[in-house]
């Protein structure tokens, strides 16, 4: 006979419908019954409610980190960004990070939750990719520790998607650093996504970004003319929320302030 005790060494998020779905095999499925293990789960300590119908273990070694709770909010959720770079092990990690960041089209699922110290962040995918229906271009799941598999961006989308929503990412000052620690990318793999997000402005950017780090990243010449056939036609800043002044770099159509220069 299944135990409460198999079914939860298997679901660090216990969703009601998953309980449910266990009550049903052993037989003893009522709302009633389920209702009383979920509090008597939430009374020792063993769960806690996240939100209407979703818990999650805590104390054990079973517990959930922030971005399985993510997944299990937002079923369409992609790790995106820095987020990606952490879950794949890419660039060491910030200790000082409170911010899990997804793609996902449940825009409103759980904005502002805060699970362990880390706040979710949920973002809308580029617009170039839902026109297109491609919004999970360069993804693929990646194992966490034990839970379940989240759907992640690639080394290569997350680099260039940071470029396009630094905000989101910590900012500019965050992402130099985060750009000198990625050890590699694939240069082919990276040119060919900045091509689906169709955005001027992000390619000046990344152009910027490559040819700045060009030996670094290996980057010749004509992965360069690549990205600069799709720079913007006039000047653009490097920030759009806050257009600060600085030098005009003309390869890319693009003002950076000096101190990133």
């Amino acid at each position: 006979m299944p135990t409460l005790n198999g079914f939860l060494a298997k679901h660090r998020m216990v969703h009601v419908t998953d309980l449910d779905r266990w009550l049903r095999m052993t037989g003893r499925r009522s709302e009633t019954y389920r209702t009383q293990i979920l509090k008597t789960l939430c009374d020792n300590g063993t769960l806690v409610r996240v939100r209407r119908g979703l818990y999650a273990q805590v104390g054990t070694n079973a517990a959930a980190d922030p971005y399985e709770l993510a997944t299990s909010m937002m079923p369409d959720a992609l790790m995106a960004g820095r987020t990606a770079l952490d879950v794949r092990n890419a660039v060491p990690p910030d200790r000082r990070s409170k911010v899990c960041i997804v793609f996902t089209k449940a825009i409103s699922a759980g904005r502002g939750l805060t699970w362990q110290g880390v706040t979710m962040r949920p973002i809308r995918h580029p617009a170039a990719l839902v026109r297109t229906g491609r919004c999970l271009v360069e993804t693929e799941p990646v194992a966490n520790n034990g839970g379940r598999p989240l759907r992640t961006a690639s080394v290569e989308r997350a680099f260039v998607d940071m470029l396009e929503r630094p905000r989101m990412n910590g900012g500019w000052h965050e992402l130099m650093t985060v750009v000198t620690a990625v050890p590699s990318l694939d240069l082919d793999r990276t040119v060919w996504y900045l091509k689906q997000l169709e955005n001027a402005t992000t390619a000046a950017k990344l152009g910027w970004i490559l040819e700045r780090h060009n030996e670094r990243f290996g980057v010749g010449q004509q992965v360069l003319s690549s990205i600069e056939r799709m720079r913007p036609r006039g000047p653009h800043y490097l920030s759009r929320t806050h257009r600060q002044s600085g030098r005009l770099l003309r390869r890319w159509n693009l003002v950076v302030p000096p101190e990133f220069l």
